[in-house]
């Protein structure tokens, strides 16, 4: 079984330009539901450009598909965390390592 490398995938971050093409959202469109709560972004330490990790372009996308079938944003985000609970458990529990 393949070791997973989760340092390099909790390094991992695009821009909210990129992750805009990444996910076909919108840049305002992510930063209304960056401000509402529905989902974070990382600051860098050396600046303040928003950045989405791994974890949250999986989110975003699956959130997406949520508001295709019909969903709210808040339920659709709601959902997404949940389905996401374990792999966000995984990125906590390695990067206090």
């Amino acid at each position: 079984m393949d070791e997973i490398d989760y340092e390099l995938l909790l390094q991992m971050a695009v821009t909210i330009g990129d992750a805009a093409r990444i996910t076909d959202i919108p840049i305002r469109k992510l930063r209304y539901w960056e401000d509402k709560g529905y989902i974070d972004s990382v600051e860098e330490k050396t600046n303040t450009t928003r950045r989405f990790d791994y974890y949250m372009i999986k989110k975003i996308i699956l959130m997406k598909e949520l508001l295709e079938d019909g969903y709210t944003v808040e339920a659709a985000s709601n959902k997404a965390e949940a389905r996401l609970s374990t792999l966000r458990h995984v990125f906590d529990e390695h990067s206090r390592k």
